[in-house]
């Protein structure tokens, strides 16, 4: 192994046990939401699925996180889930975190950039609190990450099996979280910039990449065929979504329906209210172009100005934690992308994922939760830019 090779390694696991120590820690007194609707739901699927009831009729949630909270309580029972996947996440987060290093790394060619993108990454509250809530962004994130980890040495190395991994990778995220579904999409461009603008070899990795994705779905796909009578790729959580975000009440968040009145919602679970909830949405948008404007305009703005759950805020007030709330990382992302815009061979796919995960913000309704997916970007990119500052002071006191 070489010394760079050592070197590599030997960052990689300071972050993760630097991660894994401060989630540990907040796990160890954490008292967790066991009440929240979307929490209290996936749990139920959970639980048909510990019982080998195979996650029930429908498709309501992506499979992804509910399989994997089944086998837990399969393993560890209905009470010793609620420990258990605390701390599988706590795992799966500081892998994340390492993950970051190295994605900051290959995106600034820098080692100090990977560093501080993977220690800025561990530190960060919203994804240390995360952690102890039983939702599907820690898992997201993680095979995200990985994904995107693949992507760069694909873009260094041209190699099919490179493609492959990162397709089966995004698969994966793809069934916990279906927003990362459109992904190879996004590296178009920057592979076709990067390998000297020659169309041929970014559309065969490409469609390497989405072939491996659409077979990972693949076994998903037959079973809602199965059981819905309907072609659902991953779930039909999204006609719903839409429909929320595009309504008579819209607002930019999401708003309460109505659980037995509304047909939407009362069909929510099945591929009839995933259509009905597109089809309103669809129609509201053509005949409100004015107020959707100004939807679009304050989903946009709530991306980057709106702070985390205040819950995340109170915490680390009661504890006087130093705390940033994500709408500075957001500005801090944006001066690093400038600062580093002579490396935008490698931060091209950063920026090109914020502003895709912006449009489906915009598209759909504001959440903080939804938004947790895209901070570790802006976190990296803040790295890179902090990175060059100090590279530019070094080069001033040396000369």
């Amino acid at each position: 192994m070489t010394v760079e090779r050592r070197t590599w390694w030997r960052d990689a696991a300071l972050v993760f046990a630097a991660a894994l120590a401060l989630r540990l820690l907040f796990n160890w007194g954490f008292v967790t939401n066991k009440a929240h609707p979307d929490i209290a739901s996936m749990y139920q699927y959970s639980l048909r699925v510990a019982q080998g009831i195979y996650y029930g009729e429908g498709a309501y949630w992506p499979p992804g996180f509910i399989f994997l909270s089944g086998g837990l309580i399969r393993l560890f029972g209905p009470e010793g889930y609620w420990t258990a996947v605390r701390y599988l996440q706590a795992l799966l987060g500081a892998a994340t975190c390492a993950l970051g290093y190295a994605i900051g790394r290959a995106a600034f060619g820098s080692r100090s950039a990977g560093l501080l993108g993977g220690l800025g990454l561990a530190v960060y509250l919203p994804l240390i609190y995360y952690t102890g809530l039983a939702f599907s962004e820690t898992l997201f994130l993680f095979f995200l990450m990985a994904a995107v980890y693949y992507l760069y040495r694909l873009a260094r190395t041209q190699a099919v099996r490179e493609a492959a991994a990162a397709g089966f990778l995004l698969g994966l995220a793809t069934l916990t979280r279906p927003v990362s579904l459109l992904v190879p999409v996004l590296v178009l461009p920057w592979y076709w910039l990067l390998w000297g603008r020659r169309l041929r070899p970014v559309l065969g990795r490409v469609l390497i990449m989405g072939a491996v994705l659409l077979l990972t779905l693949l076994p998903w796909v037959v079973r809602n065929y199965i059981v819905t009578g309907d072609l659902v790729l991953v779930d039909v959580n999204g006609g719903i979504n839409f429909y929320i975000g595009h309504n008579e009440r819209a607002n930019g968040t999401w708003v309460d329906m109505g659980q037995k009145t509304d047909a939407v919602i009362i069909l929510g679970g099945s591929p009839e209210g995933g259509k009905l909830g597109y089809r309103r949405g669809l129609e509201f948008i053509w005949t409100h172009p004015r107020r959707e404007l100004e939807l679009a305009w304050t989903k946009f703005k709530w991306f980057w100005t709106k702070p985390a759950d205040w819950y995340i805020g109170k915490y680390a007030r009661e504890r006087g934690l130093p705390y940033l709330e994500p709408p500075v990382w957001g500005a801090l992302a944006v001066l690093g992308a400038l600062l580093t815009r002579r490396r935008w061979r490698g931060t091209l796919f950063l920026v090109l994922f914020i502003l895709y995960y912006n449009a489906i913000i915009v598209a759909i309704y504001y959440a903080s939760r939804y938004r947790l997916v895209v901070e570790p970007f802006w976190v990296l990119l803040t790295a890179g830019g902090a990175a060059e500052v100090l590279l530019r002071l070094r080069r001033v006191f040396e000369s």
